[in-house]
C-alpha cells in the first residue's frame, strides 16, 4: 500500500477509537452503570480543569489526530471543504459533515467540563455528541459498501468497523481508568468500585474481541460465494498472499483475550492489582497492533470488479 492508503488506515482506526471511547465513557457515566463507575471518568461538578475534562480531551486529541492523518490521503486537502455540498447524495460528504459535527460538539463538551461550572444541558450536549459520533461511524461504513468491491460490500464491513470502535474504545477507557481513575491504597489495592469497573470493561473487551471469530467467516463466506474474479483475487490475497498477517492478527487477539481474562479471575491482592495495571495497558497495545493488521488487510485485499 502507498502512503495515501496508510493515511486511511490511521484515520479510520483513530476516528473509530474516538467514537468507541466516547460512547464507553457515556455508558460509564449513565445511571445504568455500576455504582462508582462514573466517578472514575467524571469527577464531581465542583471540579474543573484537566482533571474533570481529561477523558473528553483525550478523545478529542485522538479524533483530531485521525483527521490530521486523513489529510495525507487527499491530493488537495482544501477540496474536502467543498465536498460537503454533496451531503444529500454522498456518504463521503456525510462523513465529513458528521465528523466535523462530532468534533465540534465534543470541543464544546470539553469547554463545559473544563470550566467546572454546572451546566443544566450537559447531558443533552453529551447525547447530541454521541448521536453525531454514531452518524459519523455509520457514514464511514456506508462509504465502503460498494458493489464494485466484493471484499468490502458484505456484512463483514459494518461488523468489523463497529467492533474496532468498541475494542479500541473500551480498552482505551480501561487504560485511562487504571492510569487516572484507580488510586491504590497504601497496600497497593484498588477500591471495590474501581476493581468492579475494570473487570466490567475487561469482560466487555473479551466479548468484542471474540466477535472477530464471527467477522472472519462472514468475510470469507461472502468472497467464496461470489464468482467474480475480483472476489477470487481478494480471497487469495487474504488467505495466501497476506495469510501470515491474518494469522498474526488472530494470535494477537488471543493474547489480548488471555490478558483480559486474567483480570476477571485475578484476586483482590496487592500483587494482583499491580499486575492488573500492566496487563490492561499491555492488552490495549496488543489489540491496537491487531487492529492495525486487520485494517491493513481490509485495504490490501480489496479488488475492484472489472480490473
Amino acid at each position: 500500500m502507498d502512503t495515501r492508503e496508510w493515511a486511511l488506515v490511521i484515520f479510520t482506526l483513530l476516528s473509530q477509537a474516538a467514537v468507541g471511547a466516547f460512547l464507553t465513557l457515556q455508558v460509564l457515566r449513565s445511571p445504568l452503570a455500576p455504582s462508582g463507575a462514573g466517578a472514575l471518568t467524571s469527577p464531581g461538578p465542583g471540579e474543573g480543569g484537566v482533571r474533570r475534562a481529561g477523558p473528553s480531551i483525550a478523545v478529542l486529541v485522538v479524533l483530531s489526530a485521525g483527521f490530521f492523518a486523513a489529510l495525507f490521503h487527499l491530493a488537495t486537502p482544501l477540496t474536502a471543504v467543498r465536498a460537503v455540498v454533496n451531503f444529500a447524495s454522498s456518504w463521503l460528504s456525510r462523513e465529513i459533515v458528521f465528523g466535523g459535527l462530532f468534533a465540534g460538539l465534543l470541543a464544546a463538551l470539553v469547554a463545559v467540563e473544563y470550566s467546572g461550572r454546572a451546566f443544566r444541558w450537559h447531558r443533552v450536549l453529551a447525547g447530541a455528541t454521541a448521536g453525531a459520533a454514531l452518524a459519523f461511524l455509520y457514514s464511514q461504513i456506508r462509504i465502503y459498501m460498494l458493489p464494485a468491491q466484493p471484499a468490502w460490500n458484505t456484512l463483514a464491513t459494518p461488523a468489523a468497523f463497529s467492533a474496532t470502535a468498541l475494542r479500541l474504545g473500551i480498552l482505551g477507557v480501561a487504560v485511562g481508568v487504571v492510569a487516572r481513575g484507580m488510586q491504590p491504597d497504601e497496600l497497593g489495592r484498588f477500591d471495590a468500585p474501581s476493581w468492579r469497573t475494570l473487570r466490567g470493561l475487561a469482560a466487555a473487551g473479551i466479548v468484542v474481541l471474540v466477535a472477530e471469530l464471527l467477522v472472519l467467516p462472514l468475510q470469507l463466506g461472502s468472497l467464496i460465494g461470489d464468482p467474480s474474479q475480483a472476489a477470487v483475487a481478494s480471497a487469495q490475497r487474504l488467505t495466501d498472499d497476506f495469510g501470515w498477517v491474518l494469522v498474526l492478527r488472530l494470535v494477537l487477539l488471543c493474547i489480548g483475550v488471555a490478558a483480559l481474562g486474567w483480570l476477571l479471575i485475578g484476586q483482590k491482592s496487592p500483587d494482583a492489582h499491580r499486575l492488573a495495571r500492566k496487563l490492561t495497558i499491555a492488552s490495549f497495545w496488543v489489540v491496537l497492533l491487531s487492529e492495525l493488521c486487520g485494517r491493513f488487510l481490509f485495504y490490501a485485499t480489496a479488488m475492484r470488479v472489472g480490473i
